[in-house]
């Protein structure tokens, strides 16, 4: 998979990124073996990066057992960590081709901002959890709903340090979309006890949070 952004796309995320604020680190994790988009990631973060001096790549190539890896919680690749001023828990697994491309790049806008655009009432209710979490939301690129779902996983784990959010795109991970009964995306996997089918509105999100930690 070719990934080639053409002169409109770039345009875009330009605009998109002039609103940045802090500098954006994207951790890049690869492997030179049985990693059949790890190149293409590559290529997508490089390009990114070159469309703003606030945005940039820091490569770890190598097992999963090494000590950066570990450090991060790392288990697949190609993965993808977003850290802003805070090193955030903000995790893509696979390329964010396709509709997941946006949910991306407005990823790294909000890790830039440490803030997200949720209304204020919602971000007090994520701040409230005084347990962890783990997000996993299975897409694959052709899905114009998993962004969204993508994004409010993204945007929790910014708000709460306790909070790890996780893109896994099913179509590359087939052992995890079978273990997780991925049938139909986006499916959002919550502490490994909570499942949201679909889309879901803000309000059920944060409900299923609640759910999750036994609240």
């Amino acid at each position: 998979m070719v990934v080639e952004m053409d002169d409109a796309t770039q345009k875009q995320v330009q605009e998109m990124f002039s609103d940045l604020i802090d500098d954006v680190t994207i951790h890049l994790f690869i492997e030179e073996i049985n990693c059949l988009y790890c190149n293409d990631v590559k290529d997508m973060v490089d390009q990114l990066a070159e469309l703003s001096d606030k945005v940039s790549v820091q490569e770890h190539k190598g097992s999963l057992d090494a000590a950066d890896a570990k450090e991060m919680g790392i288990e697949r690749t190609p993965a993808l960590v977003l850290h802003g001023k805070k090193p955030y828990n903000v995790k893509f697994y696979g390329i964010p081709a396709g509709h997941e491309f946006g949910a991306l790049v407005g990823s790294i806008v909000d890790v830039s901002k440490g803030t997200t655009p949720l209304p204020q009432d919602v971000v007090e209710d994520i701040a409230s959890i005084d347990k962890p979490i783990n997000i996993k939301v299975f897409v694959t690129p052709q899905c114009p709903y998993c962004p969204n779902m993508t994004r409010l996983g993204a945007q929790a784990a910014i708000i709460n340090p306790l909070i790890s959010s996780e893109m896994i795109e099913s179509l590359e991970f087939q052992e995890e979309t079978a273990k997780y009964e991925v049938f139909g995306v986006p499916k959002t996997i919550l502490n490994e006890t909570t499942s949201i089918e679909g889309l879901s509105p803000i309000e059920m999100f944060v409900e299923k949070l609640f759910e999750a930690v036994g609240n």
